[in-house]
C-alpha cells in the first residue's frame, strides 16, 4: 500500500506522498528566490562613515512632543529661521532637508525612515526653536478632520 505495482520501496510512491498527483512533475529542487536588499544593508552601504544611532537616541528617549502633531499636520522650514547653535544639530539637518517644502508629519517620518513618535518630537523641538512653521489642522465641531481632507487622503491612497 502506497507503493506502485511492480515497484519496490526504492521506487517513487504514487500515494501518500505530498504532491503525488503531479507524478514527478516537481522533482527538481526549487530555485532560491533572489535575495532582496534589506533596508539595513542599504543604509550600511550608503553611510558606512560612522556608527548607526537608534532612532529614540535622537530624542533622548522622549516619545511625547510639546505640540499635538497629527499625521496630517503640515510643516515646513521657516524662511526666517536661524540655523545656528542648537539648530545645527545633526538630527535636525535631515528634517530640515525634507521640510524645505510643506509636508505632513507622516511624510517626514516615512521619508527619513524613523518612527512617527521620533518625527513628532524632532518637529516639535524644531518648532520651539523657531525653525519650523506648523500649519493648523482643520477640525469640525465634533473634533474630526473635515470631509474634504478625508476625500483628499482617500484619493491619494487610491492613486498608490
Amino acid at each position: 500500500m502506497g507503493v506502485p505495482a511492480g515497484g519496490g520501496p526504492a521506487d517513487k510512491p504514487a500515494i501518500a506522498r505530498a504532491g503525488a498527483r503531479f507524478a514527478g512533475e516537481f522533482d527538481e529542487p526549487v530555485a532560491e528566490a533572489p535575495r532582496l536588499p534589506r533596508f539595513d544593508d542599504q543604509v550600511a552601504s550608503e553611510d558606512a562613515s560612522g556608527p548607526r544611532v537608534r532612532p529614540y537616541v535622537l530624542t533622548g528617549g522622549r516619545t511625547q512632543s510639546t505640540y499635538e502633531l497629527a499625521l496630517e499636520t503640515l510643516v515646513n522650514v521657516r524662511a526666517d529661521a536661524r540655523w545656528t547653535g542648537t539648530a545645527l544639530n545633526s538630527e535636525y539637518q535631515p528634517v530640515r532637508a525634507v521640510c524645505q517644502r510643506t509636508v505632513s508629519v507622516a511624510e517626514v517620518a516615512a521619508t527619513l525612515s524613523i518612527p512617527l513618535g521620533v518625527a513628532r518630537v524632532l518637529l516639535s523641538d524644531m518648532a520651539e526653536l523657531g525653525l519650523l512653521h506648523i500649519h493648523g489642522t482643520e477640525r469640525t465641531a465634533e473634533g474630526r478632520p473635515p470631509m474634504a481632507l478625508m476625500r483628499r487622503v482617500l484619493d491619494g491612497l487610491q492613486r498608490l
